[in-house]
């Protein structure tokens, strides 16, 4: 019960204490040799619907391949996660991930990023 409380919380003060810096990303797509794209969570809250956990904000990131930042979406990408069965919403639609290490795509790396608890 306390784990996902603890780590929201973390990641509220993680959040607040990054305010002008960049937050890690939870996935990053390879598009060529020399561009990639990572999106990170810019905020996170528990969510207005019950039938949710978290309500989140998207940021999304294009670099190169010496990592230099050649843009930053200021944009507003907001999406649902639910843990327990991990889904997402975004976009107007539902997405139900399915965990496989052969096709983590951008969703499953989301839900795994805010439901997994730390292991000690």
């Amino acid at each position: 019960m306390w784990g996902p409380t603890i780590f929201l919380m973390s990641l509220v003060s993680l959040a607040a204490s990054s305010i002008g810096a960049e937050l890690p990303s939870f996935h990053t797509s390879i598009f060529s040799e020399d561009f990639s794209v990572a999106l990170s969570v810019r905020s996170v809250t528990a969510s207005r619907s019950q039938e949710y956990d978290y309500d989140v904000t998207i940021g999304l990131t294009e670099r190169l391949r010496d990592g230099t930042t050649v843009y930053i979406d200021h944009g507003s990408h907001d999406a649902r996660v639910k843990c327990l069965p991990g889904k997402v919403f975004v976009g107007g639609k539902e997405y139900l991930p399915l965990p496989s290490q052969a096709t983590l795509d951008w969703k499953e790396d989301l839900v795994e990023s805010l439901c997994t608890r730390p292991v000690s």
